[in-house]
């Protein structure tokens, strides 16, 4: 079960949707079998992250995962993220073993994103 901070995350969304421009980057990911399916629309300025919006479509874990991107990696080099990324889910309470798909799912969004 995901904790109360990840599903205030999931409850407000803060960056669902998705970026339009020339200069924005798509990446998806899909688990195979649970069927989770993550969107990131990124902005890259420098080789650092300077907008992202998400779609993501699945558990709640998938969900918080997703909008937690949003207010952990901008300003983040593609480097950096997927470290940035897991510290902040687990300042934010951390998954479960059967929800850490969320995280890889959002991570490899992000690389597809590129």
């Amino acid at each position: 079960m995901v904790s109360e901070a990840l599903r205030a995350l999931v409850r407000t969304a803060p960056g669902a949707g998705e970026l339009a421009g020339a200069d924005v980057r798509v990446g998806r990911a899909e688990h195979p079998v649970c069927g989770d399916e993550v969107e990131l629309s990124v902005r890259w300025r420098e080789g650092a992250i300077a907008d992202l919006a998400w779609r993501a479509r699945g558990c709640p874990a998938c969900v918080g995962v997703a909008a937690a991107a949003r207010e952990a990696l901008l300003g983040c080099s593609a480097a950096d993220a997927p470290a940035r990324l897991s510290a902040r889910i687990d300042a934010l309470g951390g998954l479960q073993p059967a929800e850490r798909h969320a995280l890889k799912l959002v991570v490899e969004a992000l690389g597809r994103a590129r």
